[in-house]
């Protein structure tokens, strides 16, 4: 049980450092199609406009039409 207690320590504590390193981390966040960002989840006021690399989501802000 304590290795897996130090184990997950050590995932949480290093996951700033690992940043850096991380391939999903250079893409958030980046500009995508009609000025969008890519996240991975659009928010309730955004609008999914396309898909970025690592099936991140591109969103727009703004509702859709009805």
């Amino acid at each position: 049980m304590k290795p897996l207690l130090v184990a997950t320590a050590f995932l949480f504590l290093s996951d700033p450092v690992m940043a850096g390193l991380n391939l999903l981390s250079s893409e958030m966040y980046k500009e995508c199609y009609q000025g969008g960002v890519c996240r991975l989840e659009c928010y309730g006021s955004e609008m999914l406009v396309a898909y970025c690399t690592f099936q991140l989501e591109c969103c727009v802000t703004g509702n859709p039409p009805p």
